[in-house]
């Protein structure tokens, strides 16, 4: 999770992965699971709390007139695009950035889910023949969260501004049928 390519610049190692293991009659799966994107970067906003930043600071990489500082967390769309690297260097718009996503998420990838950890979990089962398993639940934080409104109103702003929002609407349309009733 925290070590994969960067797809938008090494998308090619993503056909040779996929055309080496198929090519040993083996399945090659590419799977992701996505969030809610506001309820994504609130969750986010623990790591603000061991260095001890303001949720200014903590999201300053998020203006955008700093589109491409690397910050403390990365978006979903940021991670599928860039990962850990560095955000945005040529300024795409979020239009952009969201076409591209959508584009390496159809090409690449043969399961993604939204916030279905049930569904996710039966999948992967029946792909790979395992059985459940009972794993112990970690990256848990027990702490609180509290916010006011104008923090949760900059919450919101700075995730629509980058994108995510529009990602996961775009998400919901192509693999769920979100909006459908609208368009046909």
């Amino acid at each position: 999770h925290g070590m994969s390519y960067f797809p938008n610049a090494s998308e090619a190692y993503l056909y040779q992965w996929r055309e080496e293991v198929e090519s040993q009659g083996c399945a090659f799966v590419v799977t992701t699971m996505l969030r809610d994107a506001i309820g994504h970067t609130i969750s986010q906003t623990k790591g603000m709390i061991k260095p001890n930043l303001t949720l200014d600071e903590f999201m300053s990489h998020l203006e955008p007139e700093n589109y491409n500082q690397k910050g403390v967390f990365v978006t979903q769309l940021d991670y599928l695009l860039y990962n850990m690297g560095p955000r945005n260097e040529y300024n795409a718009t979020k239009e952009e950035k969201v076409r591209r996503a959508v584009e390496l998420l159809q090409r690449h990838f043969d399961v993604l889910l939204l916030s279905d950890y049930d569904r996710f979990t039966d999948i992967i089962h029946k792909i790979t023949g395992w059985s459940p398993t009972t794993m112990k639940q970690a990256n848990v934080f027990d702490g609180d969260l509290n916010y006011s409104y104008a923090e949760l109103q900059k919450i919101k702003h700075l995730t629509e501004a980058n994108g995510d929002t529009m990602f996961i609407d775009a998400v919901k349309h192509l693999y769920y049928g979100h909006l459908e009733h609208l368009v046909s």
